[in-house]
C-alpha cells in the first residue's frame, strides 16, 4: 500500500469515528451502558470513573484491528483504519479529558475551537441529551439543546466532572 492510500484511509477513518462516537455514545451509553456512564455525569470521586472503563475496552478493540492489520496480509488495510481510529482517540483525550474536564493534566484555556466544544459538552452534561458526538458537535447551536427522550441522569443538572478540577 502506497503512503498516500495509508494517508487517505487512516483520515477516512478518523472522520468515520466521530460518527461511531455519536452513535455508541447515544445508544450504548445512554442505554444498557449506563452503569457504567452514569459515572461520567456525577461529580468524579478520585481520579478515574467507571466511564473510564469504555476507554479500555475501545483501546483493545483498536489494538486487535491494528495486530490483524499487521499479521494477516490480506487484511493489511486495517492498519491505516486502526491508525485512524487511534488518532481520534488521541485527539478526543485531548479534547474531552484534558480540555474540557481537565482531568490529569491542566491544557490552557482560551482557544475558541476547544471552548465551543467543552461549551456543548456542558450542554450534554446538564441535558444528558444532545449533543452526543463531541468533535462535531450536532445539535449544538451554542445555545438551546434537544431534549433526549430517555431520563436525565440523577445529579446531571449540575456541571458536574465537566469543570471539576483534580
Amino acid at each position: 500500500m502506497s503512503a498516500g492510500s495509508f494517508v487517505a484511509i487512516a483520515l477516512m477513518a478518523f472522520a468515520v469515528m466521530e460518527s461511531v462516537t455519536y452513535a455508541v455514545h447515544r445508544w450504548v451509553m445512554h442505554g444498557p451502558g449506563m452503569a457504567w456512564h452514569a459515572s461520567h455525569h456525577r461529580p468524579r470521586r478520585g481520579r478515574f470513573e467507571r466511564n473510564d472503563l469504555f476507554p479500555v475496552c475501545f483501546g483493545m478493540l483498536t489494538v486487535a484491528v491494528l495486530f490483524t492489520g499487521t499479521a494477516v496480509p490480506a487484511l493489511a488495510v486495517l492498519l491505516p483504519v486502526g491508525t485512524g481510529i487511534t488518532a481520534y482517540g488521541v485527539a478526543y483525550l485531548v479534547v474531552h479529558d484534558l480540555y474540557a474536564h481537565r482531568r490529569f493534566v491542566r491544557l490552557p484555556r482560551g482557544l475558541p475551537v476547544l471552548e465551543r466544544l467543552a461549551a456543548a459538552h456542558r450542554v450534554h452534561h446538564r441535558s444528558s441529551g444532545e449533543p452526543y458526538g463531541f468533535l462535531v458537535p450536532v445539535g449544538f447551536a451554542g445555545r438551546g439543546v434537544r431534549r433526549s427522550r430517555g431520563p436525565a441522569v440523577e445529579g446531571s443538572d449540575r456541571e458536574g466532572p465537566a469543570d471539576q478540577d483534580d
